[in-house]
């Protein structure tokens, strides 16, 4: 009997182009949609995500879906997907859910986080976090930082590949993280993203932290939706979707209560 199931996965996206798939290019939703083929005698089985996430970005609190129709139950079924999938795509749990259930549009917020490292930096680290200036007015960057929380329209921090016409979006926390000395992290709250707008807003920040951008430059972006007046789009080695936040019906949010 088919049933509908939740998949988390968490995954290095540095060899994939993104999440949605692509022709002639390897992505974690075809890597999935394959490993789950195998399961299905070769049928395709289609996958849903809840976010797109970029080329070269990663995930430890993606969520899919699925229709599947195999034998045994959730644990099986991780089981199965554990030794199909490469390491750099691991599903970390398999829920039935409700039929109607879907990855993207059931999803209440997420959570992403960008990693910034001074140099040389860990070598551990070399695929996971861009790099921190060594100029950085921490003062400067949290007074821009508490100028973004709102419903707001983003077309000033949205990339131009954006086909959303819809461009409103509630942002629910903006913060700045220091994790160890030369190791910080944006983190970021909304209850949706446009393509690139994590990126974008940290290039910003990182204008503003080296004095480039003034934090009240940040107004006049959201004002005027002008893409121009932004800085430029941060490398998305940094970026990570930590978390995506669900009713407790279906399983409650993915990822680690603390990512960071």
């Amino acid at each position: 009997m088919e049933r509908r199931v939740r998949i988390d996965l968490a995954y290095d996206g540095t060899a994939y182009a993104g999440w949605q798939i692509q022709p002639r290019a390897a992505t974690v939703q075809q890597t999935v949609e394959a490993a789950l083929a195998r399961l299905h005698a070769g049928r395709r089985v289609a996958v849903r995500g809840a976010g797109r996430t970029d080329s070269g970005a990663h995930a430890r609190g993606q969520v899919a879906d699925a229709l599947v129709a195999v034998r045994g139950g959730d644990d099986a079924l991780l089981s199965a997907l554990s030794g199909l999938l490469p390491e750099d795509v691991r599903p970390r749990r398999v829920l039935t859910v409700s039929p109607e259930f879907n990855a993207r549009h059931d999803a209440r917020s997420k959570t992403y986080r960008y990693l910034l490292e001074r140099p040389p930096g860990d070598p551990f680290r070399l695929r996971f976090a861009s790099v921190l200036p060594s100029s950085w007015d921490e003062t400067a960057i949290d007074a821009a930082l508490a100028r973004l929380p709102g419903k707001r329209d983003w077309s000033g921090f949205t990339g131009s590949a954006c086909r959303i016409t819809d461009r409103t979006r509630t942002l629910l926390a903006a913060r700045r993280v220091v994790l160890e000395p030369g190791l910080q992290a944006f983190v970021f709250t909304a209850d949706g993203f446009l393509t690139h707008m994590v990126r974008n807003l940290v290039g910003t920040l990182i204008e503003v932290g080296r004095g480039r951008i003034r934090p009240e430059r940040i107004d006049d972006i959201l004002a005027t939706r002008n893409r121009r007046l932004a800085g430029p789009t941060a490398p998305a080695k940094g970026l990570c979707l930590e978390r995506v936040f669900y009713d407790d019906a279906v399983g409650g949010p993915s990822g680690t209560p603390d990512p960071l």
